[in-house]
């Protein structure tokens, strides 16, 4: 997928390596005018794609969100639960 936007626009990818691939729709890829109408673009569908981010003509991202942190955020939980318990364990 090309994150290059055409000259003077800025091109919306949103990803999530689990299930766009299999959506009827795939992966989101729109190009705006403006950076404001992407960005909004971006946040409207953040919940929806793991990473979203906006490119400008250069293909450098100026903007990134998703739900990512939030699936970070739940994987370091998971992680620390089996300890929590292990810890309780040996106390009780």
């Amino acid at each position: 997928m090309q994150t290059q936007a055409p000259r003077g626009q800025y091109r919306v990818l949103g990803l999530d390596p689990f299930d766009t691939l299999t959506w009827p729709s795939g992966p989101l890829c729109r190009d705006c005018k403006t950076l404001d109408e992407a960005r909004d673009l971006a946040d409207r569908n953040g919940e929806l794609y793991l990473w979203v981010c906006v490119y400008d003509d250069a293909g450098e991202v100026l903007y990134e969100t998703g739900c990512y942190q939030e699936h970070l955020q739940k994987m370091k939980e998971l992680d620390q639960e089996p300890a929590r318990r292990a810890k309780t364990e040996r106390f009780s």
